[in-house]
């Protein structure tokens, strides 16, 4: 596949999978005090999470057959820009717990 043509596709996938992940982790978190097993449900979230991933980043490597790894790159990377935005937006709707002593 060209690709100059794969990489846009590359980047969009990184921002879904980075989504998908990260949301899930929240949904996860704020379930956390209400969960009748919050062990199972950690661990459950962890590793459909990590599937999903994994499976995102695997189809990434099978489609981009020439320079792989660089299509992989750039799907990491926006994956990775997803988590610094959730955490940019997180941070900004929640006052800083933090008091200076």
């Amino acid at each position: 596949m060209n690709n100059l043509f794969f990489l846009p596709i590359t980047l969009a996938l990184g921002i879904l999978l980075g989504t998908l992940y990260f949301r899930g982790l929240w949904m996860t978190v704020q379930k956390l005090p209400t969960a009748e097993s919050p062990i199972l449900l950690t661990l459950g979230s962890f590793l459909g999470r990590l599937a999903i991933a994994i499976a995102g980043f695997a189809l990434v490597l099978a489609i981009a057959q020439e320079n792989a790894i660089w299509h992989l790159i750039v799907c990491l990377g926006a994956f990775i820009w997803v988590r610094n935005r959730t955490i940019e937006k997180l941070q900004q709707k929640s006052p800083r717990t933090l008091h200076a002593h």
